[in-house]
């Protein structure tokens, strides 16, 4: 996507200095004398992100990219007879935002396809959309359902018994964090799931005091049913893209980074949805995926496949671009891997998917195949483990590896993610004391220490660490970028004192749009092109009718959309 030099500048630039990432724009405008007006001048407070010419009153834009960014004045020798002029009073005018780490397929096909659970808390409520939803889609042979919350029933999880006699069709259930699963007795009978199904090394089957399978399952046990859940058609996938789509560009999303889009196991119909959408031109949003690899299923073969599959897919608006990794679990499944053990089981210290060694070889598998590495880790053991491999395979900084989630960090990692150039993809919709993930997982699971120091994020920044934002739909189900900027600068629900969480890892408002537009165009190796509003880059933008940058950091969410544009063209207009 950029030119060797390039990189060599970025590698090279000040950047623990500056605790961000800065473009060059090449100046505030096009070079003079081509005689071609823009296609669209736009006139408002611009608030560019480009640190050799942050604010501007006007752009113009050509052939979908900006030629002008400055002072009104200036922009009247790029009108003509033809160009269109648009003017916004209010508010401020923003690069176009960013999500670095967001499951939008799978996001769709939860709007479209599956019972959604993620407001249902009690089990009568499951039960209750559940029946509702089975008798409105008789149609369906198998049933899938999305977003029941583990803290609901405990360490050992559902069981099959509970949902039973709702329907003779096989039930398969994935939880809001995509890490446990839930199965009806009729689905663990299709895929001949007994009581002598072995167990696997990378996850766990519940079991009862017989030994047999409860029809709760966490991580790579899944392999057992892999067919039974994120299994759709590729029309299918193309209706739940779309879908997706529209939640996100009337939201000011530009681009994320979709990062397993081989979900659907055991074949490529949601690479082939994207990619048929991509050349239809129905694609508006700008779509980097990632591969996921396992460490039981040859990685490094399976690494060389999927920059196969990048060549074969990769079009105008789609590229798979990264290799994923899911290096331990989730807190609420007791899988997040930790240095210190559970604070109420001294024995237990969670799950690693990966071993060091294994990890090492796949990551310096990926980077002699030019191929960016993604590690969703939650628990401080498994950022500890994700450096150690990325120390091992001895991983250049330019390759911009990531790590995800990062729910808990010890301090001296964090050193060490700034020595190694490791970018960290933050989620600060987190960011908050939520009741019933606090009181029932974090206190009990952490201990106190542990639980009121979750999720650092000033840290981070004031290590020079690329820090981006992300929110990992659909686990985070407000996917509202202004939601993650106002969190990280307050982690606090507005108005509610005691919803704060880890008061000294504060951002501020500068770092969390930088987040959420340059950094994440980094991560993604396009911040040549994106991130900034910048002559020469892609005229990406979003426009707000409340400027951000003036209110208190309680009001940033009563901003609105009124506009976004990738590429020149309004994809969304209020």
């Amino acid at each position: 996507m950029q030119t060797l030099t390039r990189r060599e500048f970025i590698r090279l630039s000040s950047l623990a200095a500056l605790g961000f990432v800065v473009a060059g724009c090449g100046g505030n405008k096009a070079a003079k004398g081509d005689g071609k007006p823009a296609d669209l001048v736009i006139y408002g407070n611009f608030y560019t992100v480009d640190e050799k010419n942050p604010k501007a009153e006007a752009v113009a834009i050509k052939d979908g990219k900006f030629v002008y960014v400055g002072a009104a004045a200036g922009v009247k020798e790029y009108i003509g007879k033809d160009t269109k002029e648009k003017r916004f009073d209010n508010g401020v005018v923003m690069p176009g935002f960013i999500d670095g780490h967001s499951h939008g397929h799978l996001g769709g096909s939860r709007i479209l396809l599956m019972c959604q659970l993620n407001d249902c808390k009690t089990l009568d409520k499951i039960r209750e959309r559940l029946k509702e939803f089975i008798e409105k889609h008789p149609e369906m042979e198998r049933i899938q359902g999305i977003g029941w919350d583990d803290a609901t029933f405990g360490a050992t999880g559902p069981t099959a018994a509970m949902i039973d006699d709702l329907t003779d069709k096989p039930i398969s259930l994935i939880d809001y964090g995509h890490h446990s699963y839930w199965l009806n007795s009729a689905a663990m009978k299709l895929k001949n799931i007994t009581k002598a199904t072995p167990d696997v090394n990378d996850g766990v089957i519940v079991r009862d005091a017989n030994g047999n399978p409860t029809g709760c399952f966490r991580e790579g046990a899944k392999i057992y049913f892999e067919d039974l859940i994120y299994h759709f058609s590729v029309d299918q996938y193309k209706k739940a893209i779309l879908a997706y789509q529209d939640v996100f560009l009337p939201l000011g999303l530009t681009m994320l980074f979709d990062p397993m889009v081989n979900l659907d196991y055991g074949s490529e119909n949601v690479m082939q949805a994207y990619h048929q959408l991509d050349k239809e031109g129905k694609l508006k949003l700008r779509v980097h995926g990632g591969y996921q690899v396992f460490a039981d299923k040859k990685p490094l073969e399976d690494v060389a496949h999927g920059v196969e599959l990048r060549k074969k897919y990769q079009g105008k608006r789609f590229d798979i671009d990264n290799i994923k990794i899911l290096l331990d679990g989730v807190l609420e499944s007791r899988t997040a891997y930790l240095i210190e053990p559970y604070n109420d089981n001294k024995n237990d210290y969670g799950m690693l998917r990966f071993d060091t060694d294994t990890l090492a070889d796949t990551v310096k598998k990926a980077n002699e195949l030019d191929i960016t590495i993604h590690i969703h880790t939650i628990g401080d053991g498994a950022v500890k483990i994700a450096l150690d491999a990325f120390e091992k395979a001895k991983s250049p900084k330019e390759k911009r590896n990531a790590i995800t989630h990062m729910q808990l960090v010890n301090p001296k990692d964090i050193d060490r993610m700034a020595k190694l150039g490791v970018i960290a993809v933050a989620n600060p919709f987190w960011f908050t004391k939520q009741p019933l993930e606090y009181e029932n997982l974090s206190l009990p699971y952490l201990g106190k220490e542990r639980a009121e120091n979750q999720y650092p994020m000033k840290s981070l920044f004031d290590k020079g660490i690329v820090v981006t934002q992300a929110t990992d739909y659909p686990v985070t189900t407000d996917v509202n970028p202004l939601v993650g900027m106002q969190y990280g600068v307050i982690r606090q629900e507005p108005g509610k004192p005691e919803t704060q969480l880890n008061v000294k890892e504060c951002v501020t408002l500068e770092q969390m749009i930088k987040a959420a537009t340059i950094n994440a165009a980094y991560e993604l190796k396009c911040e040549d092109k994106l991130g900034s509003i910048s002559v020469g880059k892609e005229a990406d933008l979003v426009a707000l009718n409340l400027d951000i940058t003036a209110c208190a950091p309680e009001k940033i969410t009563d901003a609105k959309v009124l506009g976004t544009m990738i590429g020149g063209e309004w994809v969304f207009n209020a």
